[in-house]
């Protein structure tokens, strides 16, 4: 009796190291107040420790989005079909190459 308590016990500690913490869990969500961004700016959020961009796009820059030729991409996905809501921008701010962060509003 006594080595399956020991067995249920390390397995229990085992199982639970596994599981993300609570400082880590608290990270995990974030609440934003999209009202509070105006048309053409960008905001920088820490979700999760990684920068978090949210962009209000402007209707010239929906056309714009929306007018790319998806063919010529990388990834050939039409803006529409990424999106929920077309007038927000929601990115997670690292660079899948380098993994370093991009500077916001610099370059295309």
């Amino acid at each position: 009796m006594g080595s399956i308590y020991m067995a249920k016990q390390t397995v229990h500690v085992f199982v639970t190291s596994l599981g993300a913490s609570a400082d880590v869990l608290a990270l995990s969500t974030i609440e934003v107040n999209l009202n509070e961004i105006p048309e053409g700016k960008s905001v920088t959020f820490k979700w999760r420790g990684k920068p978090l961009f949210i962009r209000h796009r402007s209707t010239a820059e929906i056309q714009k989005e929306e007018s790319v030729n998806v063919s010529e991409l990388r990834d050939p996905q039409h803006d529409k079909e990424r999106v929920q809501m077309s007038e927000w921008l929601v990115v997670i701010g690292v660079c899948t190459h380098l993994g370093c962060v991009p500077i916001a509003n610099a370059g295309e």
